[in-house]
């Protein structure tokens, strides 16, 4: 969480409010003192998307794509992929050990174990570099099924993995998935099973310069705006904002990158999305790339995301929700323009609702923090009549709640031996 003072408390208390405020002895200093927060969304998670495509959570990492839609590999039935993924684990160890004297040769990775790999969701092991070396080479010129197997092989080996993933950057999987993503590529099958496996490489920190400096980012923004509506289609859009959102995290020099005017409109649209997974995506991309950047806060603003964000706040799919309430929460702080226009657009009686209606405890901190943000003493009686403070008061994002509103303590109310 990054913390940056904020200018807009420096404003002195009115006479009126300081003696509401029982004109408590150093309330100004603490009140000057106090600093607006910003959520940090890459700890937060997804559910699963309704249209069969990777799910995740986003910010860290987006699990393999391991079949066709709905998660069903190339010529494979249904029966036989439940089967493939039921005695995966097994196999691919018992695989291992009679094939590996050969698994650091790219020539020799076994098209049995090829395809187990890519029937095993989320495969946490750390495998041999041959294996990776192997995988990359069939993605970059193998013929095309098996491509699509190594790439469905690659998202799962990098799903946990750090150690895949710095191999499949070593042996540069990268530039390859770069290529698959290129809106020139006409299989939308390999784009979508590309776009999930650089999501998963964009998890690994020194993974997000080199996609983001190969060229990625560009291609990643076309894919939000697809007019296609196919589950593929639909999937890769996912993918693209997952991966962005993921590229931002801890990556200031990388946010001016992604916050370009049409990858910007394009998170825009998708908020406006039928699919809620993919809605969930842009509210996340959308809450990470503002953080501390007043900048970006200020463009999002003027392209009217404030009011999109207040409307998903009664989405009925919770992370939805803590989405776009930890979006608006990160657009406010320490933003005066944008607590101006988001108190103007009804959103402290939407959170003052949400806070008072939620049992996710997820959403609510995510709405403890947008108050927190938007609130001062001159909200005091507004506050208290919504019975909220107290709730406030338990959610460590917005403990400090009673200094923001003027408000004594019991503790410093107590009269002094």
């Amino acid at each position: 969480t990054e913390h940056t003072e904020d200018p807009g408390l420096s404003k002195t208390l009115s006479e009126e409010q300081e003696e509401s405020a029982f004109t408590i002895p150093g309330l100004q200093d603490e009140i000057e003192g106090l600093q607006d927060d910003e959520l940090d969304t890459s700890m937060m998670e997804e559910p699963e998307p309704d249209f069969g495509s990777v799910a995740a959570p986003p910010a860290d990492e987006v699990k393999a794509v391991d079949e066709a839609p709905p998660r069903r590999a190339p010529e494979k039935n249904e029966e036989g992929s439940k089967k493939s993924k039921r005695e995966g684990h097994k196999a691919n160890g018992q695989e291992q050990k009679k094939e590996g004297a050969d698994m650091n040769s790219p020539d020799s990775l076994p098209e049995k174990m090829m395809s187990e790999l890519a029937f095993s969701s989320a495969d946490s092991r750390d495998v041999s570099p041959g294996v990776i070396q192997g995988l990359v080479q069939i993605m970059s010129t193998g013929v095309a099924d098996k491509r699509k197997k190594a790439t469905i092989a690659m998202c799962n080996l990098c799903c946990e993995s750090m150690v895949n993933r710095a191999n499949a950057g070593q042996y540069g999987a990268v530039p390859v998935l770069i290529e698959m993503m290129q809106d020139s590529n006409p299989d939308q099958h390999l784009q979508r099973l590309a776009t999930a496996c650089i999501c998963n490489l964009s998890a690994d920190p020194p993974l997000k310069d080199a996609i983001a400096q190969g060229g990625a980012i560009p291609h990643l923004s076309s894919l939000l705006d697809s007019e296609d509506d196919t589950i593929d289609a639909r999937a890769a859009t996912a993918h693209a904002a997952a991966t962005l959102w993921s590229l931002c995290v801890d990556m200031e020099h990388i946010k001016p990158l992604v916050a370009e005017e049409p990858t910007l409109r394009a998170l825009m649209r998708l908020l406006d999305s039928p699919e809620s997974f993919v809605r969930g995506q842009a509210c996340g991309c959308v809450g990470e790339v503002c953080i501390g950047n007043k900048k970006i806060k200020g463009q999002l603003s003027e392209y009217g995301v404030i009011p999109k964000l207040i409307t998903l706040l009664e989405e009925p799919e919770p992370s939805t929700q803590r989405l776009a309430a930890s979006a608006l929460c990160n657009l406010s702080a320490n933003h005066e323009s944008n607590k101006k226009l988001s108190r103007q657009c009804g959103l402290i009686d939407a959170l003052i609702k949400m806070l008072k209606e939620t049992e996710d405890e997820a959403v609510q901190s995510a709405a403890a923090g947008g108050l927190y943000n938007l609130v001062s003493a001159a909200d005091r009686e507004k506050m208290e009549q919504s019975g909220v403070i107290e709730i406030m008061r338990q959610v460590p994002i917005s403990r400090n709640i009673n200094v923001r509103l003027g408000i004594k303590s019991k503790k410093s109310a107590q009269p002094q031996s």
